[in-house]
């Protein structure tokens, strides 16, 4: 090989004919390139096959197909044993793996395994864990311990180490119709439908700016609601996300239906599109009676006079929390004559909100506080010129009185008009959800 670079080094000099001591040193250049190719050739020959070698060890697992994985699966439940504990007082974690062979090492490694996932003095009586033991052996080679319904932690023995692994059992949602009708209260006939109380509150609080569950609701109410329902095996393990509303209340119809639009907000709206969330609440707190209306002359229980009440008084037991009606500041807070304790909140440059008669102010108010809609700003008491504990509540728009009850709160905001397309195919939806429940 190395005469034949020299002859082709020859025909690149243009020489007729070259000598051996002439070209000696050009001929030790030649032969060391050579042998270099040569070596570097071998080397990226050998490199390629343990790369190749090593990808396909990497995509020809041992298992590969689903038919090999649940074979696999299946032998190994065939090969065990499980036995379910039940967590009672009085009895250790310690104890029950005691009972199954385990050293009290096999039990520390164990314990460490779960730290990071679970603090085993949390276990609560009646809480399950299962033990699976090898058929043959009758070792221990797996233990499932149940955090909750929708998380499991399996430790899983290898040799003398103990691997956690946490899973996620499937579920399954279904969006689940339920109608019924209103007999004495909406909340025993939701009740008696399968209803969930807090899916029941859920309801009065999305239909809160405009039916008062408290006064306004009648028997011959009818009430369909389509709700996420959560399935695991079967069974159903709990609610979720109420989707729809359609309540008949006293002949007129309330709707309402959850949707999020292109900008992530999340909210119900009417079958217009319009938000259920309004500027005011129907009510500040949860009240059992009326018991004096907004009049331009009203007589004093106490005073014994005819004078202007421009508010409304809403009896309820000492304690009972008061909740702002809007976003707001509050302009005013302490002892006002006949009031008591008075709380005045200015919402916007239209109007502001009046409560008095407190036992207590809710801690960390001020003047200047801000509130938002909702929050709780007090409780209820008889402080003041009061005969009983109750709560005043007045509403002013531009300086001067309004009755609270006549006001016509507008809706916090609309859909844009890209968003409107979709919630109307929402609402499509929900109305075949609906028929399909009352003809099947």
């Amino acid at each position: 090989m190395s005469t034949i670079f020299i002859k082709l080094l020859c025909r690149i000099k243009k020489k007729p004919s070259c000598t051996l001591p002439s070209l000696r040193w050009d001929r030790i250049f030649l032969l060391s390139i050579t042998i270099a190719m040569i070596v570097v050739f071998f080397l990226i020959l050998f490199r390629s096959g343990n790369d190749i070698a090593a990808t396909e060890e990497l995509i020809a697992p041992s298992l590969v197909s689903y038919s090999d994985y649940f074979e696999s699966r299946q032998n190994w439940s065939f090969n065990h044993k499980r036995i379910r504990e039940r967590f009672v007082k009085g009895k250790t974690f310690y104890e029950i793996l005691a009972g199954y062979g385990l050293s009290a090492l096999h039990i520390i490694r164990i314990d460490e395994a779960i730290k990071p996932f679970f603090n085993m003095s949390r276990t609560r009586p009646g809480q399950i864990v299962d033990i699976w033991l090898n058929k043959k052996s009758g070792k221990v080679e797996k233990i499932s311990l149940h955090l909750s319904p929708e998380k499991t932690l399996h430790i899983i023995r290898n040799g003398d180490d103990f691997l956690p692994s946490l899973t996620s059992p499937l579920k399954i949602t279904i969006p689940t119709p339920i109608s019924g009708g209103v007999s004495n209260s909406f909340y025993q006939s939701a009740i008696d439908r399968g209803i969930p109380s807090e899916v029941i509150m859920e309801i009065a609080d999305i239909l809160a700016w405009d039916i008062d569950f408290l006064v306004d609701i009648r028997p011959g109410d009818a009430f369909q609601v389509v709700l996420n329902r959560y399935y695991r095996q079967g069974q159903c393990i709990g609610h979720g996300k109420v989707l729809a509303i359609r309540f008949v209340n006293q002949k007129r119809v309330h709707e309402s239906f959850y949707f999020t639009d292109s900008k992530g907000r999340t909210g119900y709206y009417d079958r217009k599109g319009r938000s259920l969330r309004k500027a005011f609440l129907k009510s500040p707190l949860r009240y059992s009676r009326i018991s004096s209306y907004f009049s331009s002359r009203r007589f004093h229980p106490i005073l014994k006079i005819y004078r202007p009440h421009h508010g409304i008084d809403y009896a309820a037991p000492t304690g009972t929390p008061v909740e702002s009606v809007a976003n707001g500041r509050i302009s005013f807070i302490g002892w006002k004559s006949g009031y008591g304790r008075y709380i005045r909140i200015r919402h916007n440059h239209r109007y502001e909100t009046g409560y008095g008669h407190f036992s207590k102010f809710a801690k960390g108010l001020k003047k200047g506080s801000r509130v938002r809609q909702g929050d709780v700003i007090g409780y209820v008491g008889s402080s003041g010129l009061s005969t009983g504990p109750h709560l005043d509540f007045s509403v002013s728009e531009r300086g001067r009185f309004v009755d609270p009850l006549r006001i016509k709160s507008p809706p916090a905001f609309r859909l844009d008009r890209e968003d409107k397309k979709r919630f109307h195919e929402l609402v499509v939806e929900m109305e075949e959800v609906w028929q399909k429940y009352h003809t099947s």
